[in-house]
């Protein structure tokens, strides 16, 4: 009996959860209502094993969020947590709204998992008659795009086979996020929200209305056409009758599924074409200038507020012209330097100032192997010039060369695309387009580009041979018509058999190599290798002659060479150096370290160098003596300590005696003297203003013929403290 009653609970559960998903469940007894949890009516055990999979989804999302958050970041904004979050929102609400009849009201279906939303309609059909009546057109056209979708969909199955290839040498903080793998506007951050809608409208009718053409040039019935949602519009369809299609010959199903990426691709192409030639070719650079392509953050640049895209047009007060003037200004400057930088902001013209770095020091940090010697002491400012009409140029005319094409595709990620505020107030539209008003102008611009952007992406995506998508059934095909061609004598089943492995195999094979580029890097990725070139110095301040003693003992790392860099034009190899400055200044040691394999570390210590120069000497009457001394970047101050004596001979005659004292900016310092035969005069002069950097000169003059005299020198440079 007890058996008897178990198993007709169990059946009677069953019952109402088959009629629950036939929509029709029955009120329970009061009872039951009291006793078990419910979600519309349900047992919370039975919502759990409806749902396990996508819990399970959300769980595994949820896992890569954890294991994968970079160091130091909270995995609770990760980009796997948000899109975690986006599910749980949607999938929920979606499968509610359709248990209570709210989606079947609309004509609305769940499919995919019960995730997504399909709309069906009848709009759209005598449009797609009317443009299928010329035959013979659209046969050749579909000809032609299958060839081209073939080959795209081996090209991309190789990208993205080269691609999974690269997760053993990306970092494994560098994986991409699953953000930039979704296409759609709003969840993608690179994809603008309106023009993305626009683009993705257009791509998905163009896709659709393209398969709806081409099955009806073929005679078979279009039973509707629908939209895609999940979330946003993520596609659109046209629903061709099955049973027509099993019928059809390959080829002209092979037209069929190529219609949609091959039209994409065409759609691409021209509003490629319209952007480059018919939009940016028109621009004109509004004033002289070079653009400030990019603003490096720290840096003078950017501390004093430059922005990238603003127009350069003077640097203290020298006029730029080109990014070539604005490279010749910036060799004149020195670190420490603060110079007014004139440019023109969304139009209008404004003056900043920034003090400047030092361009070796940047270089050492960053590109090393690119650091010169000569580069330290230089003015950087943290800014990055070109042209206005290379971009120009390089937009209008993206198949020039290799470089041109991949920044064209890659102008979203560069924040060139929408065209920011920056960019619009520097150019000018001309000819025929400079008819249209200039807001209008941008908006149609930007739109010509993402209907091309999203276009070609759809287009390429679709190729892929993996099924559903149109690649993946094009590929069935193609194998089904090499089986037949080699294999004629093998039963119809066998054939079936054979493709639908394959089409399996390879679908899998795509999705795995997609999902490869989201995990791959993060779990066989680059580990960080410890490379850490250490410098220990005896001091990092002296002066002219000093021998320092440089050490580098203490570096991390399996280092096999040491060479070392100290500014000056001189160099030495060893993992202990010692050096001896000539001349004062700031200078950048730097020691390149190397491992077995060539792999480097770099590192640079700053030692400060005061110069002391002393001299004595003596001058005829009527006749001077020179002595010339050379300041370099970062100086603090210069001193000059001096004693002249008459020494004419004659005790009743005073020698008339002129110092002068100047610098890079003219005169410093100029007094004359008269002193009696034996008499000294000391003079002190010092300095921490104005010029400093650049060739000084001490003139001693005997004004007359009977102003014999001698004198003796100190001359101190200090220099910044290297700390």
């Amino acid at each position: 009996m007890v058996t008897k009653k178990t198993k007709t609970e169990g059946r009677q559960r069953e019952l109402e959860s088959n009629k629950w998903k036939e929509g029709k469940t029955d009120t329970v007894e009061d009872e039951e209502e009291k006793i078990l949890p419910k979600l519309t009516g349900m047992p919370i055990e039975v919502h759990i094993r409806r749902h396990t999979q996508f819990i399970l989804i959300i769980l595994f999302i949820l896992y890569l969020a954890v294991t994968t958050s970079p160091e130091g970041e909270l995995w609770l904004f990760s980009g796997y947590t948000q899109f975690a979050i986006t599910l749980l929102i949607w999938v929920p609400g979606v499968r509610w709204a359709e248990n209570e009849g709210h989606l079947k009201k609309y004509n609305l279906d769940l499919v995919w998992g019960r995730s997504f939303i399909m709309w069906r309609t009848n709009a759209g059909k005598d449009f797609i008659e009317w443009l299928a009546q010329y035959n013979l057109f659209w046969r050749r056209v579909g000809d032609v795009w299958v060839v081209t979708v073939f080959f795209i969909m081996i090209l991309m199955f190789l990208l993205l086979a080269w691609q999974a290839t690269l997760a053993w040498q990306i970092p494994k903080t560098s994986a991409v996020s699953p953000k930039m793998m979704i296409g759609l506007p709003g969840l993608n951050p690179i994809i603008p929200l309106w023009y993305g809608i626009l683009a993705l409208v257009v791509a998905m009718v163009v896709h659709e209305f393209s398969h709806g053409i081409l099955s009806r040039v073929a005679d078979v019935k279009i039973k509707a056409l629908g939209l895609l949602l999940f979330i946003f519009p993520i596609g659109a369809f046209v629903e061709p009758d099955e049973e027509e299609m099993k019928t059809m010959a390959r080829w002209e199903r092979m037209r069929l599924y190529s219609a949609g990426p091959g039209s994409n691709m065409v759609i691409a192409i021209v509003f490629s074409l319209l952007f480059s030639w018919g939009m940016v070719a028109s621009l004109e650079p509004s004033n002289d200038g070079v653009l400030s392509a990019s603003v490096i953050v720290d840096y003078g640049g950017e501390e004093a507020g430059l922005e990238p895209w603003m127009l350069i047009t003077a640097v203290n007060d020298q006029e730029v012209n080109n990014a070539l003037d604005f490279s010749d200004i910036m060799n004149e400057t020195y670190a420490g330097q603060t110079v007014n930088v004139s440019v023109l902001n969304k139009g209008q013209p404004e003056t900043y100032q920034a003090v400047l770095s030092d361009k070796g020091s940047y270089y050492l940090k960053y590109y090393p192997d690119y650091y010169e010697s000569w580069m330290s002491g230089k003015g950087f400012m943290g800014i990055a010039v070109v042209n206005p009409e290379v971009v120009t140029d390089s937009l209008s005319h993206p198949g020039s060369s290799g470089g041109s094409m991949l920044q064209y595709i890659t102008l979203p990620f560069q924040k060139l695309q929408p065209f920011p505020d920056h960019f619009t107030a520097i150019f000018e539209p001309t000819g025929i387009p400079g008819i249209l008003p200039e807001s209008l102008f941008w908006v149609l611009a930007n739109s010509f580009y993402w209907i091309f952007w999203l276009n070609l992406m759809v287009g390429l995506t679709n190729a892929l041979p993996a099924v559903p998508l149109d690649g993946g059934f094009i590929f069935a095909d193609a194998v089904t018509g090499i089986l037949d061609q080699f294999k004629g004598g093998w039963t119809e089943e066998r054939k079936e058999g054979i493709v639908d492995n394959l089409v399996g195999v390879m679908a899998f094979t795509v999705i795995f190599l997609v999902v490869w580029q989201l995990i791959g890097p993060r779990l066989v990725g680059v580990d960080s290798v410890i490379l850490n070139a250490n410098i220990n110095a005896t001091e990092t301040q002296g002066w002219t002659g000093d021998v320092f003693e440089f050490d580098a003992s203490l570096s991390e790392g399996a280092f096999v060479t040491y060479e070392w860099d100290f500014g000056d034009g001189n160099t030495a190899t060893g993992e202990s150096v010692s050096h001896a400055w000539s001349e004062g200044g700031l200078y950048f040691v730097v020691l390149t370290a190397k491992d077995g394999e060539d792999r480097q570390s770099v590192e640079f210590e700053q030692v400060s160098i005061n110069h002391n120069q002393s001299g004595e000497g003596s001058v005829s009457g009527g006749s001077d003596d020179s002595i010339g001394v050379t300041i370099n970047p970062y100086i603090e101050s210069v001193n000059v300590y001096l004693n002249i004596t008459g020494d004419n001979g004659f005790p009743f005659l005073t020698s008339e005696i002129t110092v002068t004292i100047s610098g890079p900016s003219g005169t410093e310092f100029s007094e004359s003297y008269s002193l009696n035969d034996g008499q000294t005069q000391s003079i002190q002069f010092s300095t921490n203003k104005g010029e400093l950097i650049g060739e000084w000169e001490l003139l001693l003059e005997a004004d007359d013929p009977v102003s014999d005299f001698t004198y003796d020198y100190d001359w101190y440079n200090y220099y910044l403290s290297s700390d």
